[in-house]
């Protein structure tokens, strides 16, 4: 027997695109805790797919096979209380014995830079030892100052030519495509070990860019019957990954490459200032931190002064971190001119798989966490601002190249919210949740503050996108005062599918589609006024998509957590979030004491 998981109320539109979709009946999985559907006409643990349980969805009209599982990565920054701990000398600033501490470590050391100490760099900071962490004694005098206009300030990356690549080893992924699977049939175990990192990549979507990748990366918890008495039943071309695949991936030309080669881990950057001697002139695409090819690393804590492109940029770069941070504006200029080019305060590049964007302030910033491609991202609980007197672009912006499974959770932002085309387009199961857009009203360089939706003219290719219980100005496509509707479509090759916007509360405007346009968009409950929206209170929502309790950073002045998102959006229906508390310098009572207040000018 065969079921289709739906939400009430739905129609075979809103369904999944394939057979495969469909879910049989649930079963209990011992292993991890979570439902299991199970694929019509089973042919093994390969078809198996562990499913997000529908019951967690509340009262969401929305089929649980387009909503992954996505992860806190709460085991990150790794306990370091016992590693090795080495003071960094001041040396009247000279970073020359700084770097050569860090090229020398052994491994689980901490570098502790001191307080009241201002390390200036004519070159690149580099990074390239795992299992090390570079940490300030003070997030507002341990300070890294940088000279250079046209550079990378900090590079943890493996300096190689030609460029280093972790992954090799290649063999056909011959089964285990849908989302949610665990268990998938490679043509070859060799080279592959329990435990090890493994790359998953298919070919792209036939009416995306050739540059668009459709890549995952996981760890393996069995291959063929090793790992334990929970692959027992698994073949011998089979391996087991340790999370469900975040979307579907099911084109032709899937292969498994295993990590067999160098990479980082465990890098940690915690408490520090970064900042540039003359922000004004940091060049295009330059950040301050660029990771590559980093597994499991981190930076919390640390204030990014204004300048550079984006603060942080990263690339084939798998479960990483960046929580507690407190950003400056990231206007890179061109020759001194304001830059015209796409900024983005975090930049999130090909490669990436589950990075963690949570709980970090961007102070007069006009542009936040940026993805282009990459899959399993969280944006999550972020504070952003950006007054009449800073060129509001995006502070959350999907960028294409095949971006896939990013949720956006829980900001509270002033500048819009927006997917758009480039490179053709998203990948599937991008999800906007519970966001509060402040900005109302004044325009710069003809960006819509408070705005939520696709590009203008720009937002077909994409697949599930999903807008669900988010307070906005106005729901539509584009930056510009002329911008559409929220999901647009051009032709039938150029084509998105199934986009769901429920729940959500605009002060102004909500424009689904436009006129004539072939599109797929399902819309329940949204509603239109700047007065409070009572109606959901007898509603389940979830409170989090990706956490299962409130966070040790959660303040207790914050209220219960989430506290954020529609209904409404009268005075006191929103307490500040940690992330504001912090910028402003209150205090941030919590079970681990809080996180440190800072000057609210960094």
């Amino acid at each position: 027997m065969r079921l289709r998981v739906l939400g009430r109320g739905s129609s075979g539109s809103e369904t999944s695109r394939k057979s495969r979709r469909r879910f049989a009946l649930p079963i209990r999985a011992a292993l991890i805790g979570l439902l299991v559907y199970c694929l019509g006409d089973l042919g093994g643990l390969g078809s198996e797919a562990i499913a997000r349980d529908q019951a967690s969805l509340g009262d969401l009209m929305i089929p649980a096979s387009r909503v992954p599982d996505w992860h806190a990565l709460d085991h990150l920054p790794l306990d370091t209380s016992g590693w090795t701990h080495t003071a960094a000398p001041c040396n009247d600033g000279d970073p020359t014995q700084l770097q050569n501490l860090v090229n020398t470590a052994a491994a689980n050391t901490v570098v502790v830079l001191p307080a009241n100490c201002k390390y200036v760099f004519a070159a690149s900071f580099t990074i390239a030892r795992s299992d090390i962490v570079v940490r300030g004694a003070s997030r507002t005098t341990s300070i890294l100052e940088f000279t250079d206009l046209d550079r990378d300030m900090v590079l943890v990356y493996i300096p190689a030519f030609p460029a280093n690549e972790p992954f090799g080893s290649p063999r056909d992924w011959t089964a285990g495509f849908t989302t949610g699977t665990t268990v998938i049939d490679v043509s070859s175990t060799a080279d592959l070990a329990v435990g090890i990192w493994v790359r998953l990549t298919a070919d792209a979507e036939p009416d995306w860019h050739q540059q668009a990748e459709n890549r995952y990366a996981a760890k393996l918890s069995c291959v063929g019957t090793a790992g334990g008495p929970h692959c027992a039943a698994l073949t011998a071309n089979q391996v087991m990954l340790d999370r469900p695949l975040p979307a579907p991936y099911d084109q032709g030309g899937q292969i498994l490459e295993a990590a067999t080669g160098s990479y980082l881990q465990h890098v940690g950057i915690e408490n520090l200032r970064f900042q540039h001697v003359d922000p004004s002139r940091i060049e295009k695409y330059h950040s301050f931190v660029e990771f590559e090819d980093c597994h499991e690393c981190w930076i919390t804590d640390s204030v990014f002064a204004d300048g550079g492109n984006s603060h942080i940029s990263t690339k084939d770069t798998l479960r990483t971190v960046f929580r507690g941070n407190d950003f400056g504006s990231n206007q890179c200029t061109d020759e001194g001119a304001t830059c015209s080019w796409n900024k983005g305060a975090i930049y999130l590049n090909q490669g990436n798989a589950d990075i963690v964007i949570e709980n970090n302030s961007l102070r007069e910033s006009p542009s936040g966490p940026l993805g282009q491609g990459g899959a399993g991202a969280v944006i999550a609980y972020n504070y952003m601002t950006s007054s009449d007197a800073v060129e509001c672009e995006r502070h959350v912006f999907l960028h294409g190249q095949g971006v896939t499974a990013t949720l956006a959770e829980g900001n509270d932002v002033d500048c819009m919210m927006q997917w758009d085309s480039y490179r053709d387009g998203q990948g599937y199961n991008n999800m906007f949740y519970r966001n509060r857009l402040r900005g109302v009203g004044n325009q710069i360089s003809g960006y819509q503050r408070g705005r939520l939706g696709g590009e203008d003219t720009g937002s077909f290719i994409h697949r599930f996108i999903t807008v669900i219980a988010n307070h906005a100005n106005e729901f539509m496509g584009g930056p510009q005062i002329t911008g559409r509707a929220v999901d647009e479509s051009t032709d039938a090759i150029h084509r998105h599918e199934d986009t769901w916007v429920s729940y959500n509360t605009a002060r102004s405007t909500i424009v689904m589609e436009d006129s004539g346009q072939q599109v797929r968009t399902t819309a329940h409950e949204n509603y239109v006024s700047a007065s409070p929206h009572s109606s959901w209170s007898g509603f389940n929502f979830p409170a989090s998509l990706y956490r299962t309790q409130a966070p040790d950073w959660w303040c207790k002045e914050s209220g219960p957590f989430p506290n954020i998102g529609a209904p409404s959006d009268t005075a006191g229906e929103y307490s500040r979030l940690p992330a504001q508390i912090r910028l402003e310098g209150g205090t941030c009572t919590s079970e681990n004491g809080g996180l440190p207040p800072i000057t609210p000018d960094p």
